[in-house]
């Protein structure tokens, strides 16, 4: 295990024996220093100390000063400068931190008057409170505020004395030094937590990143020379795969050159080869441009960074869609099981009917019962706010939650105009819910959780941003998702939102 030790924004390299025993204080010639305003790469296992008398800090009306103590990790520690009450607050800016999962802690100094505390991280409560007080004064006392993924950038650390125990004489309060220790990041991905679950992907897909450690094929392929209304031919094309698990962007740039370049083909990273070309012609009925093949999705306009690595999403606009024509192998039929989870951008949505991703019918020409995930808005469904909304378009109608009409209003479905937004539908017989979180932080809200409108009938083909019917009128940006043979338990749907994002999602 290494450690780091924060002096601002220098950061100190140092044996970890001396670390641990003098609490980030080491002397100057055990010191390897590195000056940087950037964010550094970070190693599971690293611990950095963030001495609090460093950080840019704010506070509440009663203020706040440094006091030096030789005990003090650092020689100095942080408390109010003056009498304190619930309420009071400290609040720290960590500097330049690595995108990844960390495990939360900070050092205090407990006394005989100090208050209950309660952290928070970027306006977040992080942990259970931590009670500073004791009958005597004691240093560098531990307390852990849980698990967190950060993204790269300065985060907020805000210490907020939320009450006090019947023994203390008052509410002070001491931060001394706050530590993030890096979490190993699992090579594992969703399709591995799914298979841990008992309900395995049957189709994976994404070109931003590896979604299972057993695969290693191409993640997806690109089409120059044919220009961005092609609908599946012509040009040249290459397979793009991935590099340290992630989509091997540069590979596609040195491809596409200053040439037009399209996605011509999603790899099924389950294994079972369902792979997605583009959608081919539905029925009249679902728009203006239904009736025609779709066109390819632009390879170059949903270039983003994801854990510190330049890859390119599926962005995709109106009349553009892609489709398995045929039953997947694996895929569940008739009432049988099934689970869907969708990462995609809540900025970049559609009005219409409809983006979506999910079990549908081999046949575009005919009308089939879906079973579909579905990110925007359309002309049924709504839940809170202004959306978009993560649906559940069973054909005939969209549904935000409930097993009557098409058209409820769920207040219980969150508006998810987030920029990584992360959406579940499952399904079981006679059975479905929704669910949606913040694909950067948080827990997973359920939006519904009870009996379907209908009776669903799996057809075992797959859509991904158009409906069953072609009906290609909306748009969105696709970053990764799977279908899975059986319904996910909560347990293992809250397991994936942790691989997403542990990832790192950010622009």
């Amino acid at each position: 295990m290494s450690i780091v030790c924060r002096q601002g924004n220098v950061k100190l390299k140092i044996a970890a024996s001396l670390l641990l025993a003098m609490g980030c204080a080491g002397s100057a010639q055990d010191q390897d220093q590195v000056v940087s305003s950037e964010p550094f790469a970070i190693t599971a296992g690293t611990v950095t100390g963030y001495e609090a008398e460093t950080l840019a800090r704010t506070t509440s009306a009663v203020g706040s000063k440094v006091t030096s103590d030789a005990a003090a990790s650092g020689g100095k520690y942080v408390e109010f400068n003056g009498t304190a009450a619930a309420g009071a607050f400290i609040e720290f800016t960590l500097p330049n931190v690595a995108a990844g999962t960390y495990d939360l802690s900070f050092l205090f100094k407990s006394n005989n008057n100090r208050g209950i505390v309660q952290a928070s991280v970027d306006g977040a409560n992080q942990g259970a409170t931590c009670d500073e007080y004791a009958p005597s004064a004691a240093f560098k006392i531990s307390c852990s505020l849980g698990r967190k993924t950060l993204t790269a950038g300065n985060h907020t650390v805000r210490f907020t004395v939320a009450s006090k125990s019947a023994s203390s004489a008052g509410f002070q309060m001491v931060v001394d030094q706050i530590a993030t220790t890096a979490v190993a990041i699992a090579t594992n991905g969703p399709c591995d937590v799914y298979a841990a679950g008992n309900t395995p992907c049957v189709a994976a897909y994404s070109m931003v990143r590896v979604l299972s450690s057993a695969y290693t094929g191409p993640l997806y392929q690109v089409r120059k020379g044919a220009g961005l209304q092609n609908t599946g031919t012509g040009g040249t094309t290459q397979d793009i795969g991935a590099k340290n698990g992630f989509g091997d962007s540069a590979a596609q740039d040195a491809f596409c050159g200053t040439d037009t370049c399209t996605v011509s083909k999603l790899y099924d990273q389950s294994g079972r080869g369902n792979h997605l070309k583009v959608a081919p012609k539905g029925t009249t009925s679902g728009g203006a441009f239904a009736g025609m093949d779709d066109f390819e999705s632009n390879a170059t306009k949903g270039a983003l960074m994801v854990g510190g690595h330049r890859v390119y999403s599926l962005y995709m606009a109106a009349r553009e869609g892609y489709r398995l024509t045929a039953v997947g192998s694996g895929m569940p039929l008739g009432t049988a099981s099934q689970g869907i989870y969708m990462l995609a951008d809540g900025k970049h949505y559609g009005t219409q009917c409809c983006w979506d991703f999910g079990n549908v019918s081999t046949n575009p020409m005919t009308y089939h019962t879906m079973n579909t995930l579905m990110l925007g808005k359309a002309y049924w469904g709504s839940g809170s706010g202004a959306g978009p909304w993560f649906m559940a378009d069973l054909e005939g109608g969209v549904w935000a939650g409930g097993s009557g009409a098409a058209t409820t209003v769920n207040p219980n479905n969150p508006s998810m105009a987030l920029p990584f937004a992360f959406g579940v539908l499952k399904t079981s017989s006679g059975q479905y819910a929704i669910r949606a979180a913040n694909g950067q932080s948080g827990s997973l809200t359920t939006a519904y959780d009870g009996a379907a409108p209908k009776i669903l009938d799996n057809q075992g083909g797959i859509v991904l941003g158009v409906s069953s019917d072609n009906s290609n009128n909306s748009f969105g940006t696709f970053f990764e998702g799977a279908i899975t043979a059986g319904r996910p338990s909560d347990a293992t749907d809250a397991a994936v939102l942790l691989n997403v994002q542990a990832a790192g999602y950010g622009f």
